[in-house]
This record gives C-alpha cells, sequence and structure tokens, in this order.
C-alpha cells in the first residue's frame, strides 16, 4: 500500500508544479525522480536495477539526435527559404497560400521538431503578409495548428510519439500506418475549419503582388552546401527509419547515427549547434 500511496503522491505534486508553472518544469523532474528513487531504495519497493531499466535509452538517443540535427538546420535559413518559395508559388493568393504554408508546415512537422519549424517560418510569414497587404493571423493559426498535426504522423514527430511508440513496440513504419490515416482526416478537417473561420480575411485582394514575385528564395538561404548535406542526412535516415524492420536497427541509433554523421560533416560550431538544443 505504502508503495502506491508514496509514489502517487510524488507524481500528482510533481504534475501541480509543471501545470502551475511555479518552478521550472525540468527541475521538477528531476526533484521528483531523485525523491522517488530515494523512497524507493528506502521503503524497498524499486531496486537500482528497476530504476535504470526504467530509463528508456531509446526515446533519449532519438530525441538527442533529431534535435542536435533541427539545430544544424536552423542557422542554414532552409525553413525561410521553403515559406518565400511557397509565398512565391502561392502567387499572391491568400487561400492558395494558406494551404501551401499549411502543407509544407505540415510535412516539415513531420520529422523534425515542430515547435522549430513553427517559430523559424512564422516571422517570414508575416513579412510576406505585410507585403501583400493582408492579415497574417489566418496563416499564423494554420501554421501552429497544422504543424501539430503533422507531428502527430510519424514516429519522431513529437516527442510523446517516441515515447509511445517505444513503448508499444513499433517500428515507424507501424506508427505512420496506425497514425496517417487519421492524420490525413484531422488536417483536412482542421483545413476547412480555418477556411470558414477566416473566409473574410482569405477574400481580400494583395495589394502589392510585384514586391511578393520580387523574392527570391536564394536570398534568405544563408549556407547552401550545408543544407544539401543535412537534407541528404536526413533522406538517408527516413529511408532507414522506414527498413528499421528489416534491418532491426533501433530509431536511436538511426538519430544518433545521422546528428554524428551531420557534424563530421559539415562541421557547424558544437558550441553553438549544442545551445540551440532544446535540453529541457
Amino acid at each position: 500500500m505504502w508503495p502506491i500511496v508514496i509514489s502517487s503522491l510524488i507524481f500528482v505534486v510533481g504534475l501541480v508544479l509543471i501545470f502551475s508553472e511555479k518552478l521550472n518544469r525540468t527541475i521538477t523532474s528531476m526533484i521528483g525522480a531523485v525523491l522517488m528513487v530515494v523512497f524507493g531504495l528506502f521503503f524497498h519497493f524499486y531496486s537500482e536495477e528497476q530504476v535504470i531499466g526504467s530509463i528508456d535509452f531509446n526515446t533519449l538517443g532519438l530525441l538527442l539526435g533529431m534535435m542536435i540535427l533541427v539545430s544544424i538546420l536552423e542557422p542554414t535559413g532552409f525553413f525561410q527559404y521553403l515559406a518565400v518559395w511557397v509565398g512565391k508559388l502561392s502567387k499572391g493568393k491568400p487561400v492558395r497560400l494558406l494551404l501551401f504554408l499549411g502543407g509544407i508546415t505540415t510535412l516539415v512537422s513531420m520529422f523534425l521538431d515542430n515547435v522549430t519549424t513553427v517559430v523559424l517560418i512564422a516571422p517570414v510569414t508575416i513579412l510576406l503578409c505585410e507585403i501583400l497587404g493582408i492579415n497574417a493571423q489566418p496563416f499564423l493559426m494554420a501554421e501552429a495548428l497544422l504543424s501539430d498535426t503533422g507531428g502527430v504522423a510519424t514516429l519522431v514527430g513529437d516527442p510523446p510519439n517516441i515515447l509511445i511508440g517505444s513503448a508499444a513496440g513499433f517500428t515507424f513504419l507501424d506508427f505512420l500506418t496506425h497514425s496517417l490515416p487519421i492524420v490525413l482526416i484531422v488536417w483536412v478537417a482542421a483545413l476547412l475549419i480555418l477556411l470558414f473561420l477566416f473566409r473574410k480575411d482569405l477574400a481580400q485582394k494583395p495589394t502589392d503582388l510585384d514586391a511578393l514575385m520580387d523574392l527570391h528564395p536564394k536570398d534568405v538561404l544563408k549556407d547552401p552546401k550545408s543544407t544539401k548535406k543535412i537534407m541528404i542526412v536526413i533522406f538517408v535516415m527516413i529511408a532507414l527509419f522506414l527498413l528499421e524492420e528489416f534491418l532491426k536497427i533501433e530509431p536511436s541509433l538511426v538519430a544518433l547515427g545521422g546528428a554524428s554523421l551531420a557534424l563530421v560533416w559539415i562541421r557547424p560550431s558544437i558550441q553553438e549547434t549544442l545551445k540551440r538544443v532544446q535540453w529541457d
């Protein structure tokens, strides 16, 4: 009885502190983990082997590898390049721009961190809307909602996916097969709701189409060589994720291997790269 009471109490208090934001969630988690281990060992309801065994190193490795890749890609201007390219492709038509920006944000979020994707694409979205003289709110809402939707589709799209997939023993293809149909339905539904809610804003006519068409995606791409290299690494990783079941390799090995290859091949500043990793 006592093991259940003590464990539940530590867990609930930890959740309350995290939700209240009175203490940094990383600090709260660390304190909770230490207390759980200390009380567990003291009252003999946890052993040291159980403590180590409860840590999912596959999830940690997968998260670390993918975050390092994103932190290498972030300063290259790749995300901004995509936003400008999509803006020109839409030819300034608001509905088309919403579809394209939402679509590209979803696709990127399926394989890379969705928060980083939105944070980097959003400023360019605002700039595009200012050039066209239209309200940016529908496009920012679309990016926020559809990036979350896209992140649900794959094993590497969001941290909770990694935890679920690892606990259930799902391969990358298993997870994709189960989640993609639902994601497609939700994606279309979310898009239709956005089109309806912002129908007046999306009916606006752009005021300066020529300025948009004068933009060149390559101008915002700061490091084309590094971008090409890291995209090659990411495509190889996606192929390995899909072949995971046949090759019998863990997703964490693929992610850490890809991150290591990118670090060796591109040679970014290690200090700056690690600073951009979301350690909390």
